[in-house]
C-alpha cells in the first residue's frame, strides 16, 4: 500500500513538472532624473501549442499590461488596483471583474508586439492615470485597452519590472525582448541594453480611429439636438459658434496667434487648462489640428467656441491628468492679434 502511494505520488509530480510553467522576472529601479511617465516593452511571440496559457506582462505600481496565449486564442489584458476607477476603454474591449479589462486579437507569430504603458500624475488632485497600449504590427497602429484612475497616488515612475510564465514544453513562447523608460521628455531610455532603436509613438495612428469618429460625432450631434452646446456650424469635423465678431482681419492658419482661452472636456465641463491675467502667443500651426481647423473662422478682436472631437484633439494619448484618451474637448477662445509668421 506504501509503495503504490508513493508511485502515485510520483505520477503526480511528474505530471506537474510537464506542465509547470517557466517564470523569469526582471525588476527595474527608475532613477529620479529620468522624471519617468511610462514604459515599453517588445514582446516576441511564438504560436502556443497547449491548452495552458503563456503570458508576459508589464508592471508599473500596481498596473500590469501583459499578452496571454494559449492554442485557442489571444488576449490583452490590463489589470489595476482595487479602488481604481476606469475611465475610458477601448472599442470591443471588455470588462473582465472589477479590476482588469480585456481585449481578444489574433496577433502574428512572426512580428514582436509592443506593450505600452503610460502614466499622466497630478499633484494637486493626488491622482495619477494609468493607460494600456498594444502596438499591433501587421497594421502599424495602436490599440487603446483603457484608462484607469488611482488616487492617492502621483509622481514620476520609481520602478518597474517585466514577467515571463511559459510553459517547459515552449520555454520561448512569450519573450520580453527590449525594455524602454519613457523619459519626462517624451524621449526614451532602453533598459534591457540591447542596443535596439527606441519605439516611436504616432500620436494618430489608432486602429480605431474610424470608429472613434463616429462615436464622437453621434455625441455631438446629440449634444446638439438636446441644447448642451450652441457649436452648431460645421468646419469639416470641428463644430464651433461666434460669441463675439471681431473687426480684424480673419485669423489665417499660418499666423502666429496671441489669445486668451479656456479648454474644458466636453463631458463634464472639467476645466484642465485656461489663461489668466495675460494672454498666450503660438503659431497656430503648430497647436492641435482642432484649432488649425477652426480658428480662421474668427477674426482678429472677436471670440469663437469650438468642440473638437478626440481624433482632432489628443486621440488615444495620455496627455495630461486632466485629459484622458479620446476625450472630446472644448475651447473659448479669444483672438487678442494675429501676426503673420515672418
Amino acid at each position: 500500500m506504501r509503495y503504490r502511494i508513493f508511485f502515485l505520488f510520483v505520477q503526480v509530480v511528474l505530471c506537474c513538472s510537464i506542465n509547470a510553467q517557466k517564470t523569469q522576472e526582471q525588476a527595474y529601479v527608475l532613477a529620479d532624473s529620468l522624471r519617468a511617465n511610462g514604459l515599453v516593452a517588445q514582446v516576441s511571440m511564438q504560436q502556443v501549442n497547449t491548452k495552458k496559457e503563456a503570458k508576459a506582462s508589464l508592471k508599473v505600481a500596481d498596473v500590469a499590461l501583459f499578452v496571454e496565449a494559449d492554442k485557442k486564442e489571444q488576449d490583452v489584458l490590463f489589470s489595476f488596483p482595487e479602488g481604481a476607477t476606469v475611465i475610458t476603454k477601448g472599442i470591443d474591449v471588455s470588462e473582465e471583474g472589477k479590476h482588469s479589462l480585456e481585449w481578444e486579437h489574433a496577433f502574428p507569430a512572426d512580428k514582436p508586439v509592443q506593450l505600452y504603458i503610460a502614466t499622466a500624475s497630478d499633484s494637486a488632485g493626488n491622482f495619477t492615470l494609468y493607460s494600456g497600449y498594444a502596438y499591433l504590427p501587421e497594421v502599424n497602429k495602436w490599440k487603446l485597452i483603457g484608462t484607469c484612475k488611482v488616487n492617492g497616488k502621483w509622481g514620476a515612475l520609481k520602478s518597474a519590472s517585466s514577467f515571463t510564465a511559459n510553459l517547459k514544453k515552449q520555454p520561448s513562447a512569450l519573450l520580453v525582448q527590449q525594455v524602454w523608460v519613457q523619459r519626462g521628455n517624451g524621449s526614451f531610455k532602453e533598459l534591457s541594453a540591447t542596443a535596439a532603436k527606441a519605439p516611436v509613438l504616432a500620436p494618430f495612428s489608432n486602429i480605431d480611429s474610424l470608429q472613434q469618429v463616429k462615436i464622437d460625432e453621434e455625441i455631438i450631434q446629440q449634444a446638439i439636438a438636446s441644447g448642451k452646446t450652441d457649436a452648431k456650424n460645421k468646419a469639416v469635423d470641428v463644430y464651433y459658434s461666434i460669441v463675439k465678431e471681431g473687426t480684424g482681419r480673419a485669423v489665417a492658419v499660418t499666423d502666429t496667434v496671441t489669445v486668451f482661452y479656456k479648454g474644458y472636456l466636453f463631458s463634464d465641463d472639467s476645466v484642465f487648462d485656461q489663461t489668466k491675467e495675460k494672454p498666450a502667443t503660438f503659431p497656430l500651426n503648430r497647436l492641435i489640428r482642432g484649432w488649425q481647423l477652426a480658428l480662421p473662422y474668427c477674426k482678429v478682436g472677436g471670440k469663437i467656441k469650438i468642440v473638437i472631437p478626440s481624433g482632432l484633439a489628443y486621440s488615444i494619448r495620455t496627455r495630461s491628468p486632466k485629459i484622458p484618451p479620446n476625450s472630446i474637448l472644448v475651447f473659448e477662445i479669444e483672438v487678442v492679434d494675429a501676426k503673420p509668421q515672418q
